[in-house]
């Protein structure tokens, strides 16, 4: 490949409400402190990514000093009515055992369910592609288990998908057009970017 077109996804670094295993979809909290990250050599020119504190947070830790651009669209899934809850707070509620079930088609009170969250993101990410010539987009792991499902050279479904915080997938087109055209990337690869793996 001459000149491949690259996009790389990035899955902001945890916070609080991550580590206490809580659905914090829309909740806007900030990343955890004292994370540290590997140096990155720069060459984008600027990040898109969700409009969230820690996704922005993330952006200004590892990518120091590129422009960010805040697109709504590649929020997480809202949670609704379950923000800020765990599973052992819920699993008695028969509604989210409906919605475990089949979470693609139902949604939580007030919240969205994954294909409406998936038409937002396709829509933010194809609006990237347009715009700009190797994207970086600094989003979250709902969306980033989306994009690889519909677009990495591996197929997995949705929750075959290992998406760690402050990770970095790296997927290769032979074309934007390619792209575009909704076809599977020719090269995939991932990268951590905390030094502590796993936290």
């Amino acid at each position: 490949m001459a000149n491949p077109f690259t996009i790389t996804l990035v899955r902001h670094l945890p916070t609080q409400g991550n580590l206490e295993k809580k659905y914090i979809g829309w909740t806007d909290e900030p990343i955890m402190e004292g994370i540290k990250t590997k140096n990155r050599p720069l060459t984008m020119k600027q990040i898109i990514g969700s409009d969230l504190v820690r996704c922005k947070q993330t952006a200004a830790q590892v990518f120091s000093g590129i422009p960010y651009k805040e697109n709504a669209n590649f929020r997480e899934c809202s949670f609704g009515e379950w923000e800020q809850k765990t599973y052992n707070e819920l699993k008695e509620d028969s509604l989210y055992s409906k919605w475990l079930d089949n979470p693609r088609k139902l949604a939580p009170p007030n919240g969205e369910s994954l294909e409406q969250m998936e038409a937002r993101v396709l829509q933010a990410f194809y609006e990237a592609v347009e715009e700009l010539s190797q994207p970086v987009i600094m989003t979250h792991g709902g969306p980033i288990r989306f994009l690889l499902t519909k677009f990495a050279n591996v197929e997995k479904s949705f929750w075959d998908w290992d998406v760690p915080h402050g990770c970095s997938y790296e997927l290769q087109w032979i074309n934007k057009r390619d792209v575009l055209e909704g076809k599977r990337c020719t090269s995939f690869s991932v990268e951590h970017l905390m030094e502590n793996e796993r936290m």
